[in-house]
């Protein structure tokens, strides 16, 4: 008669090789409850593989585009909100120059009002979310408007002394002023006084934008403006007529230079009020193609994500049902597995 001997260790051996395998089935069953996706992708889906890939790609896409349609929304809502202060502020100028041309607002006070005035346009076009400048145009990072008093001013001054022969140092307090003619000082404004808002001066005096606005892809063929420059026509202008009622000693001129100074400011004033809104409704058409395109956007990343969930997702119950199961199954290994260790020969010794 033949004896077979089985050993401990082949008793135990057989009963620690489950473990391994329960618990990677165990942390896969995991995933997919956790993540509502086949936790292999490779296995479950085999050649349709590419297809998710595929897929995901355009997930990613369409994120990123939704991440755009964010940030250029951040970008309009800052500069449409500037200029509408500067709009208002604008046709307040405008209004009180009218009423100065009718003799209804004291000169000084009109002056007063144009320093302010320039002082805060200055400010509002130097705008900035604390990442970019919203006026900067594609040269974002700096502000893109001087400060008066940095640059401007001693153009300015250049300019108007040279012309009519005034005190260098100090032309608006020349009392030579008080002989400058309408027709001289109309066509100083027309000719000397506007080559300081037209380039080459505006760009090395005042402004350090770049011409070229900001412009942002809202789908895979389509592409908007999300910002202004202060280069633009209407900024200059503003520039201009703050400048001319400010900067040019309007209080003492002679009455009919000084007429001539609000006329001009009054038109100025106007074409920049004409182009602010042109600037803004410009940037309103925009707005309203970005809100169409994230509705758009959406639409499609939701038909992605759908079509993604239907090949790699997985049924959270069955997923449930079954690590419950292996769960059991591995408990049982481990107590079976106990159990076996503490059979000894000895103990029948």
């Amino acid at each position: 008669m033949m004896s077979t001997y089985i050993s401990t260790l082949a008793w135990t051996s057989a009963a620690r090789n489950v473990l391994p395998r329960l618990q990677t089935e165990i942390t896969k069953a995991q995933v997919e409850i956790s993540t509502g996706r086949s936790a292999d992708l490779g296995l479950s889906l085999g050649v349709g593989t590419g297809q998710s890939v595929d897929l995901h790609a355009a997930e990613a896409r369409l994120t990123t585009l939704k991440q755009d349609h964010a940030l250029a929304k951040s970008r309009l809502d800052l500069t449409q909100t500037a200029l509408g202060q500067i709009s208002s502020d604008t046709n307040t100028f405008l209004q009180n120059l009218i009423a100065a041309k009718s003799s209804n607002l004291g000169t000084a006070i009109m002056v007063d009002q144009a320093k302010s005035g320039l002082s805060a346009f200055t400010a509002m076009m130097n705008t900035s979310d604390g990442q970019r400048y919203a006026f900067g145009g594609e040269n974002s990072s700096i502000a893109p408007l001087v400060d008066y008093d940095s640059g401007p001013k001693a153009a300015v001054n250049a300019a108007f002394a040279l012309r009519f022969g005034l005190n260098a140092a100090d032309p608006q307090n020349d009392p030579n002023i008080a002989n400058i003619s309408a027709s001289d000082m109309e066509d100083f404004l027309n000719n000397e006084f506007a080559a300081l808002f037209a380039d080459p001066a505006w760009g090395q005096d005042w402004s350090r934008a770049s011409s070229q606005d900001v412009t942002t892809r809202i789908s895979t063929s389509e592409t908007v403006p999300v910002s202004t420059t202060a280069n633009t026509t209407a900024m200059r202008n503003l520039a201009m007529a703050y400048t001319m009622v400010s900067q040019l000693g309007l209080t003492a001129l002679p009455e009919a230079a000084k007429d001539m100074v609000l006329k001009k400011a009054v038109d100025v004033t106007g074409a920049a009020v004409s182009g602010l809104t042109a600037v803004s409704s410009t940037l309103g058409v925009s707005q309203t193609r970005i809100a169409a395109a994230e509705t758009a956007t959406q639409n499609s990343l939701d038909v992605v994500s759908a079509r993604i969930a239907a090949i790699e997702g997985v049924d959270p119950a069955e997923a449930k049902t079954r690590l419950d199961t292996l769960t059991t199954q591995l408990q049982m290994s481990y107590s079976t597995t106990a159990k076996i260790m503490q059979l000894s020969i000895l103990n029948y010794v």
